[in-house]
């Protein structure tokens, strides 16, 4: 619910997390891709109707929702930014689960319950997030992993069980799925998956999130977004967050995150696919600093941690007048560096596509990392369901 992950820091290399929310390798919007054809729209099919789960579900409902990640290194967590606002938070989706070949769930972070328990004393519906991170040392999502299980019946059968059991045996109240990187050859295979899981879920009134890639063509065979089928996801998911980041990123050369006009188109796209009361548009809050020694591999930063940066290099902080979003450059040692990132004022104005389309609500990656004035846009341009669904 990506969106991206953490990757380079300042001097070290350390294992990133992902988006929504949450994607580390380049979003398929290079100029061949641009210059596809967009299939003819269609009607996307309207959101079901249900008895179960009401209070985040619904044509009237609108979600804030905030992914939960540990810290690393230099890399805040999100458990103070939580705690602090979690009066504006719906729902929280904590970072903490990963999964073997055979599907069974294994933790992936510091599974503490006392940060759920936080939550939902504040009102926030909670989920177990589970991922597909490479967990043994090296960065990125586990393409491989993905295809074990995805491709495998039994095993995604398993998996599924599994999955159902954790919402089960700790009282949570979903499922959050962020697995990238899925072979393009695992297209159906990923949305049966999700079309089980959704149906089990929904069995035990449990709620199922589904992190998926920004595109703005379908593109069955690209290698990051391929394996993503926006309708099928769409009409199994209770909701979707669509990974409106990472327009620039790991792996690409230096851009916006996520530009203004990017995101309206990927978002105009995604709601001729899915019905658009179960989107949940992603909200990137931190920075990517790019050096010329380095030009694929940017520093992952926080919206505090860019801005420390820009005034020890007394630099000035501009809005890039295309993307109209922050940015600022500096050069140190002979390597010049480019710095891009999001702030209140620019994000604020991404919130306002969600009452534009119509959209479910919005998903911030991560906790922890954003520029703190967001808040005030959140509840002035949104608002959650504890103050509008009453």
């Amino acid at each position: 619910m990506k969106r991206f992950l953490t990757f380079m820091m300042s001097s070290t290399l350390i294992l990133g997390l992902a988006l929504t929310g949450c994607s580390n390798v380049p979003t398929p919007n290079t100029p061949s891709n641009q210059q596809q054809q967009t299939s003819k729209s269609t009607q996307p099919p309207k959101a079901e109707a249900g008895a179960t789960r009401d209070s985040v579900l619904g044509s009237d409902k609108r979600v804030v929702m905030g992914f939960y990640t540990d810290p690393e290194g230099p890399t805040p967590g999100s458990k103070a930014s939580m705690t602090k606002n979690g009066k504006m938070l719906d729902e929280v989706a904590f970072f903490w689960y990963s999964f073997d070949g055979s599907g069974k769930v294994i933790p992936a972070g510091n599974v503490d319950m006392s940060a759920k328990n936080t939550a939902k004393k504040n009102g926030s519906k909670v989920y177990a997030l589970v991922h597909n991170m490479n967990m043994s040392g090296s960065v990125g999502f586990d393409a491989n992993l993905a295809h074990r299980v995805l491709a495998n019946a039994g095993a995604r059968s398993n998996f599924v069980t599994n999955l159902v059991n954790l919402a089960m045996k700790d009282n949570w109240d979903g499922i959050s799925v962020d697995i990238e990187k899925t072979p393009p050859a695992d297209r159906n295979n990923f949305s049966a998956f999700v079309a089980q899981l959704g149906k089990a879920l929904k069995a035990k009134d449990k709620v199922l999130n589904i992190s998926i890639p920004a595109k703005f063509v379908d593109y069955p065979s690209d290698l990051w977004s391929g394996a993503y089928d926006y309708a099928a996801i769409g009409k199994a998911a209770d909701q979707v967050v669509l990974m409106t980041y990472d327009e620039h990123g790991m792996g690409t050369t230096q851009g916006p995150i996520a530009s203004q006009g990017w995101v309206d188109r990927v978002i105009t796209f995604a709601v001729g696919k899915i019905p658009s009361n179960k989107i949940v548009m992603g909200l990137p809050v931190y920075a990517y600093d790019w050096g010329s020694n380095k030009p694929l591999m940017p520093d992952y930063l926080s919206y505090a941690q860019a801005v420390a940066r820009a005034k020890k290099h007394g630099v000035q902080i501009l809005t890039d007048p295309s993307a109209k979003v922050p940015q600022f450059t500096y050069t140190v040692n002979g390597v010049r560096h480019e710095v891009f990132f999001e702030n209140a004022a620019s994000l604020k104005t991404k919130m306002k596509y969600t009452l534009q389309h119509k959209l479910h609500g919005v998903a911030i990656w991560r906790l922890g990392m954003e520029d703190p004035s967001i808040w005030n846009s959140v509840s002035s341009t949104f608002g959650t369901n504890k103050t509008t669904a009453k």
